[in-house]
């Protein structure tokens, strides 16, 4: 489901033109979803204007999942909320402070948010290294320069979203990017992550439709494994630590187009 919030300016708080509800129940399946979070500072409000149509329309191009725009024109309203954000959209010049000293903080506030310097001064992008700036992007702003930017950033981030799991009657919820494999019972499948092993009373089949595609791949009957997990591969078997798994022959080619697919992209 997508909330519309009316586009309008409340002092110097972030403006989300785009929110939506990260929690559904599907098959039986308790998820949190993923909501990427892409972040504008800019004192410029023609500047994030520009910014919001390109990333609207990049967005809703390229990306499938749930997804939120907010808008600073002050570093200092941006620094106050930077923890939920993802990729930023970051310009190097503006008077209420700096871009690269507002890089800096938000690197240690948030060292996971994939920073995009923004600036029409070419001579500072030298600069941007200190705070290992994602990307660059020129003003005036070429909608392809933006487009690969946002490509890039987002599409390695896969298995954000969160399954509810049971152990000793405990309910956990997980990562999907840090499940190991899930293998198949009698009406029920279990869930490896880590050192630990948890219930699901779901079967595999149901599972399998709802985990990320892009990182989980059915090899046989009994198992599904996480890509990220495989350590070595030939046509017929892989390893996932000291674990030797068999593939069945017809999902032979797929794992390979697959997992190179993932090997390529994901990484």
């Amino acid at each position: 489901m997508t909330l519309f919030y009316p586009l309008g300016k409340i002092g110097n708080s972030a403006l989300c033109i785009k929110i939506f509800e990260n929690f559904m129940i599907w098959g039986g399946i308790c998820i949190i979803m993923s909501n990427i979070v892409i972040g504008i500072c800019d004192d410029q409000e023609v500047i994030i204007e520009q910014l919001r149509d390109h990333i609207t329309s990049i967005m809703n191009e390229i990306w499938n999942d749930e997804w939120s725009l907010c808008e600073y024109v002050s570093p200092l309203e941006l620094l106050k909320e930077v923890e939920k954000i993802d990729v930023l959209f970051l310009d190097i010049e503006m008077p209420e402070m700096d871009g690269i000293e507002v890089g800096k903080k938000v690197m240690k506030i948030n060292p996971d948010c994939k920073v995009v310097m923004a600036t029409s001064r070419t001579d500072r992008f030298k600069e941007a290294f200190v705070i290992e700036a994602s990307r660059f992007v020129t003003k005036p702003f070429y909608i392809g320069e933006i487009k690969e930017a946002l490509q890039s950033l987002l599409v390695r981030k896969i298995g954000e979203n969160e399954i509810e799991v049971f152990r000793d009657r405990i309910n956990f919820m997980i990562k999907e990017k840090d499940i190991t494999m899930v293998r198949a019972y009698n009406g029920y499948v279990e869930v490896i992550a880590g050192n630990s092993v948890f219930r699901k009373d779901v079967s595999l089949n149901v599972l399998e439709q709802h985990l990320d595609e892009r990182l989980f791949l059915r090899i046989n009957r009994q198992y599904l494994i996480n890509l990220g997990y495989v350590d070595h591969y030939n046509k017929t078997s892989l390893m996932v630590g000291d674990m030797k798994f068999s593939i069945a022959v017809r999902r032979q080619k797929e794992f390979l187009n697959k997992y190179t697919k993932y090997d390529l992209n994901y990484r």
